[in-house]
């Protein structure tokens, strides 16, 4: 089932395999850059598996570029003189992992090959959550598929099933803290009856065996492609996998950024088209004002995957209700589709669920998925919480459309998906562009785009539905079915500042939060004169039931 990986894996990533001392754990660990490349030459016939040239042929990619070379051996020769150890090494961000103390990494900096050196994160949070506020209890509920509807019904999943997409084709990569019993579990008895494990790497072990340890990993892939009782979990049991083990779970060194980047280097190496991804970095080393999508090595590392034709699937993060609050890098990339929770109990955000905008005012996260999900544990399955399940859900609904979109590059397929969206072309930093539907992949969204008015009543935002479809909607229950309204405000520079969701309930009413927040919130301190107080150039913007209005100022 598993290739030999020892070789490839020392020649791909020029990794010293080192024991950490004692002293190197107490060290600081760098990002060293470097300033060129000396190499010349490369085979990407030899180096790459045959779907990486299928997926850079289809992406309409260079076959081999300046960033598949490899590191200059020299330098890191030269480097490992001074530091006490290293890490990884990546060809894409042409640089190396160093543990060192200030003095050493001062010597570092002054040779003439180094770019730059900076601080690296600290371990990553898994995006999955253990407060029993957030769990479901398990009832006697005798159908097996009732554990599951909740997760698949919400993207329309049986739309995918009816028209034959699972994924086939796909290669996806996963990168987490471990995927134990996979091997074993009945969950994923399909998969590898089939053969869908194409690889597996343990990097920081430095071994193939990744179902040792950590369950995190099981969980995620069994969102994906595992099996209840004959059901699917998620919605892409065909597609191929390449398993990483990237993370240590708990633990307090300092390593995984670099073993990050290095993983998503051997996934392209090895065909992957998709990387999912459930992990974050967050507090432990950055501010929010570096969750730009360029700072951290991590989202440094995700954005040229993507430009090397990948799509990857990124938890937006669990720190919702925490005083950091928004996305988690490397969520915060623009060309990754960053994916956060809804309560499949209400059909909107969970509170959990980390939210947007980027530090550079980009919106994220750029759809949701259910946050509470029936998965495979290690010896059995359960119902667990956090961005950390959405992701893989999400990331098999988008084999599922890549398998119907052959042909389309991993920046068109993102977009598609975002235009799925159940709100889109509406958006919030909660919500993104909403759940994808399956439906609409198949047909048009329908939606009455007469069902509602918006204006100024004497300073008060109001809405007001039509006659008609209020009483339509109140004969045939669709109107206590999806009696959600999503509004926001935007200001003159087209960044939201206010958005909110509104139970309704009558035919005609004020907008609230908005108004409070355009007539008094939105004024800091002092108050505002006649003039000020006309929000020109602000638009409040009101989606319901595929209807999207909006009130210029």
């Amino acid at each position: 089932m598993n290739r030999t990986l020892t070789s490839k894996i020392i020649f791909v990533f020029a990794f010293v395999s080192v024991i950490l001392s004692e002293k190197a754990v107490a060290q600081t660990k760098y990002w060293v850059s470097f300033t060129e490349k000396t190499a010349k030459h490369f085979d990407p016939f030899k180096f790459f598996d045959p779907k990486t040239i299928e997926n850079r042929l289809r992406n309409g990619l260079p076959l081999s570029d300046w960033y598949d070379l490899p590191v200059d051996s020299s330098f890191i020769r030269s480097v490992t003189q001074i530091a006490d150890s290293i890490g990884y090494t990546s060809r894409w961000l042409n640089g190396v992992a160093v543990f060192a103390t200030l003095d050493e990494i001062k010597k570092i900096q002054s040779l003439p090959f180094v770019k730059s050196a900076e601080l690296m994160g600290f371990t990553a949070t898994p995006a999955s959550i253990n407060d029993s506020n957030n769990k479901i209890t398990i009832t006697k509920d005798t159908s097996k598929r009732a554990k599951i509807a909740d997760q698949i019904d919400g993207l329309e999943g049986t739309e995918m099933t009816i028209h034959g997409l699972t994924g086939k084709g796909i290669r996806i990569a996963i990168l987490d803290v471990g995927f134990v019993n996979v091997d074993k579990h009945p969950a994923f008895e399909y998969l590898r009856s089939h053969n869908g494990i194409i690889m597996t790497y343990d990097f920081l072990r430095h071994r193939e065996n990744v179902y040792g340890s950590g369950a995190h990993g099981t969980a995620v892939l069994s969102c994906i492609a595992g099996k209840y009782k004959g059901y699917n979990i998620g919605l892409a049991p065909d597609a191929e996998f390449l398993l990483a083990r990237t993370e240590r779970d708990g633990s307090e060194f300092k390593d995984e950024e670099d073993a990050w980047v290095a993983a998503a280097e051997w996934a392209e190496q090895h065909g992957a088209q998709m990387i999912s991804c459930s992990l974050g970095y967050t507090y432990q080393r950055y501010f929010y004002k570096d969750m730009n999508g360029h700072t951290s090595v991590a989202s440094r590392g995700a954005s040229a995957a993507a430009r090397k034709g990948i799509l990857i699937c990124i938890a937006a993060g669990n720190e919702g209700e925490n005083q950091w609050k928004f996305v988690t890098t490397p969520g915060d990339c623009d060309s990754v589709l960053t994916v956060g929770g809804y309560d499949p109990k209400t059909g909107y955000h969970s509170g959990f669920s980390s939210y947007g905008p980027t530090a550079d005012g980009r919106m994220k996260p750029n759809v949701i998925a259910a946050g509470t999900t029936w998965v495979a544990t290690p010896r059995s399955y359960g119902y667990e919480s956090g961005t950390s399940f959405a992701t893989p859900l999400i990331a098999g609904f988008t084999a599922c459309v890549w398998q119907y979109l052959k042909g389309k590059t991993n920046i068109q397929i993102m977009d598609t998906i975002q235009k799925l969206g159940s709100l889109y072309p509406y958006y919030d930093y909660a919500h993104g562009y909403g759940i994808p539907k399956a439906g609409y992949l198949f047909g048009e969204k329908h939606g009455n785009d007469s069902a509602i008015t918006l204006y100024d009543d004497n300073d008060a935002i109001t809405v007001s539905l039509s006659t008609s479809y209020f009483k339509d909607s109140f004969k045939d229950n669709h109107y206590f079915k999806d009696n959600y309204m999503y509004a926001k405000a935007t200001d003159p520079q087209g960044r939201v500042k206010i958005y909110d969701v509104i139970k309704v309930n009558t035919q005609r009413f004020e907008l609230a939060n908005i108004t409070s927040y355009l007539t008094v919130g939105r004024f800091a301190s002092g108050i505002p004169t006649e003039e000020e107080k006309y929000p020109k150039g602000w638009v409040v913007t009101v989606f319901f039931d595929h209807c999207v209005r909006s009130y210029h100022f």
